[in-house]
């Protein structure tokens, strides 16, 4: 008898959990919509961002599906309709871009050794 290796199948198995939560739609890669009650949320994420969170900072599918309960709850709470994956973490968000990011690069960045500053903006938003 073969035991199942705790990486096996970690898609499949995120999708059962969100299943027993409410209805579940996959059907857009990168992206999972959850409708719980009458909450709709967006889980901004892939299959491999997914095997990158159980396995980098989790080490195993119920550490990281407790994290990923949890992150939706508290969006739930603060009236966030997304969650985004970045920097193996689930942010809740407004938007479909993390908020981590979206700070990050709204502030103005030094460069060792360059005098001056840079901006990262948004494409499409680069100043004339």
């Amino acid at each position: 008898m073969r035991l199942e290796h705790r990486y096996d199948r970690l898609w499949e198995r995120l999708l059962a959990l969100l299943d027993t939560l409410g209805q579940v739609d996959a059907g857009t890669p990168g992206r999972l919509r959850l409708q719980v009650e009458k909450h709709d949320i967006e889980i901004m994420m892939s299959e491999r961002d997914w095997s990158e969170l159980v396995g980098i900072p989790h080490g195993s599918f119920v550490s990281a599906a407790a994290e990923l309960l949890l992150s939706i709850k508290r969006a739930q709470m603060d009236g966030h309709s997304f969650l985004v994956y970045d920097d193996y973490t689930l942010h809740p968000s407004r938007t479909t871009v993390s908020p981590v990011r979206f700070e990050a690069e709204d502030q103005p960045r030094q460069h060792p050794g360059v005098q001056g500053e840079w901006r990262a903006y948004p494409p499409g938003t680069e100043p004339t």
